[in-house]
């Protein structure tokens, strides 16, 4: 029990420590505040979890060459982080991230940058990090690392449950959308010209759909319904996640997408 207290208490460690790197890389590239992560709390997991294959799988090469390390750390982290991706997809329906604009990249899942990354992060956890770590964890007393193990598994429970929910509702709404833009497509071929134009097109895509589309008939009040829903957990993950990409609800992500961005103006002028 101490030891998977222990697992578990430096997988929450690491999965914060991993948000404060990607929050930060990615605040200071968009230039505005992100909280980057699957779930709503401070923690991005893959992080926690990469972390902990480093450990259990070269904790005992710790003291073997940088370069062994960095190799081996890469490899495996890639491979973890290419299992989740395709993973994610799957249960899903949608890609999360995306390399394919990096050089080199595989499958759009991996790349050479993102390597490099966790190789220099896989030595520096075993070389520097983990020792203060282990040691600190070794330092708590069995009782209290029990308590705070069983406080965080239900906090991050809760929120996996909550994040699970928000992503499969926000599936069925895109799912409707589609469905109605589809039917509208099928009937009238200027709008049907205009989206196929227009796909691709990042910008102002989904506005132009939008605009097109409003007043048709066969864009029921449900339809109306669903994009007025002010959701803030479609509009966290969204911003976490700017290359987020179903598989079969493209269309109907950059009208959500145009949406949201009406709300944004709108709360901005009031």
């Amino acid at each position: 029990m101490l030891t998977v207290a222990q697992l578990f208490f430096w997988l929450i460690l690491y999965s914060f420590i991993g948000w404060v790197y990607e929050s930060t890389l990615c605040s200071v590239t968009q230039h505005k505040l992100v909280n980057r992560g699957f779930l709503a709390g401070p923690l991005c997991p893959i992080y926690g979890f990469g972390a902990l294959v480093i450990i259990l799988c070269l904790g005992r090469e710790a003291n073997s060459s940088i370069l062994s390390l960095f190799l081996s750390g890469a490899v495996l982290t890639c491979t973890l982080e290419y299992l989740t991706s395709w993973l994610m997809e799957k249960l899903f329906h949608a890609r999360w991230w995306d390399y394919s604009h990096y050089r080199f990249q595989l499958n759009g899942r991996v790349c050479l940058l993102g390597a490099v990354a966790f190789g220099t992060m896989s030595v520096l956890i075993l070389k520097v990090v983990h020792p203060f770590v282990k040691d600190l964890t070794e330092r708590i007393p069995e009782q209290i690392l029990y308590i705070i193990c069983g406080l965080l598994l239900l906090l991050v429970a809760a929120d996996t449950v909550t994040t699970v929910r928000s992503v499969v509702n926000m599936n069925q709404k895109l799912a409707e959308v589609q469905a109605a833009l589809d039917r509208i497509k099928e009937r009238v071929s200027d709008v049907k010209d205009d989206i196929s134009e227009r796909r691709g097109r990042l910008h102002d895509h989904g506005q132009k759909i939008l605009e097109r589309v409003e007043q048709n008939s066969l864009w029921t009040n449900r339809v109306k319904e669903l994009l007025s829903q002010r959701r803030f957990q479609e509009r966290r993950l969204l911003k976490a996640f700017p290359r987020f990409a179903p598989v079969n609800h493209r269309d109907a992500l950059e009208v959500l997408k145009a949406k949201l961005e009406e709300f944004r103006r709108e709360k901005r002028s009031k």
